[in-house]
């Protein structure tokens, strides 16, 4: 009988230590340049983490806090070329067709840049930068996949993330897999739009966000968090700077207005040495 219990007890200790195993590589796969974490009490991330960054938990105030503030920006589309138009601007409260958003999320606000895209039409990396996310979303995100981009990647003096969503399919990259500016990387879809306000078809688009941070740590598991970083309209990467929100919604209108870098369907980059470009290619007039 004691030796049943010693057994019983031997066998107890190693299921710990194998649980204890697997949530420590849990987190680190989760996290990005290191593995640190920003966390309140009980070991959840802060309740301003949370209320900035959590689709379903978001709390205005943390929101603007860190970033999430429509600034004006407006993209000047080239004269030479057809390049798919964004209808729907970081931070607005409106879907492209003019409605309401849902505050079901983000308080009902935009946490990216819609461009709508026949579905199937080649996705392309807005910048060199190396995968760090792939997966099938909830609610309304359908499949996504992220990229971190350094700043010799971008000519910023910050760290940033561009964020995928309602991809047609899962794209064939491997986590840690460096990927080129203007690499297609994933085909347009609608996934995770079915239903809801957009009912049986969807609605074809791409979802298009961006993050920085001053460094390259980042927890990325149900949420995505830049760690000391910010939310950041995907304009702001085709300004160059400046990458707060803040700053930018205090330009003046006449510095609002940002022409963007674009790969051309026959492959071309104009203007010549850009760093970042448009996320679908551009057909030349």
């Amino acid at each position: 009988m004691k030796r049943l219990s010693l057994l019983v007890l031997l066998v107890a200790a190693i299921c710990l230590a194998a649980v204890d195993s697997a949530d420590s590589q849990r987190g680190r796969r989760g996290m990005g340049g290191g593995g640190m974490k920003r966390k309140g009490p009980g070991g959840r991330p802060s309740p301003e983490i949370i209320g900035a960054f959590s689709p379903k938990m978001a709390d205005l105030d943390h929101m603007r806090a860190k970033g999430f503030v429509e600034t004006g920006l407006v993209p000047v589309y080239p004269k030479n070329a057809d390049c798919l138009i964004m209808n729907s601007p970081f931070g607005s409260d409106s879907r492209g067709d003019g409605s309401f958003r849902t505050q079901k999320y983000y308080n009902g606000y935009h946490g990216g840049m819609d461009i709508p895209a026949p579905e199937g039409t080649p996705i392309l990396a807005v910048a060199a930068g190396r995968v760090i996310q792939k997966k099938e979303g909830e609610g309304i995100g359908g499949i996504g996949m992220m990229l971190q981009h350094s700043p010799e990647d971008t000519g910023l003096g910050v760290w940033t993330y561009t964020e995928y969503k309602h991809l047609r399919e899962m794209p064939d990259l491997e986590i840690g897999q460096r990927v080129e500016m203007g690499e297609v990387i994933a085909p347009s879809g609608d996934t995770g739009t079915q239903g809801g306000y957009y009912g049986s078809l969807g609605h074809a688009h791409l979802h298009f966000t961006a993050f920085f941070s001053p460094g390259n740590k980042y927890i990325a598991k149900r949420i995505f968090v830049p760690l000391k970083g910010e939310w950041m309209d995907p304009m702001a990467l085709y300004k160059g700077g400046p990458t707060k929100s803040a700053e930018l919604k205090a330009l003046p209108d006449d510095q609002k207005s940002v022409k963007f870098a674009y790969k051309t369907t026959t492959g071309k980059i104009v203007p010549e040495g850009a760093k970042v470009v448009w996320p679908f290619a551009c057909k030349p007039k």
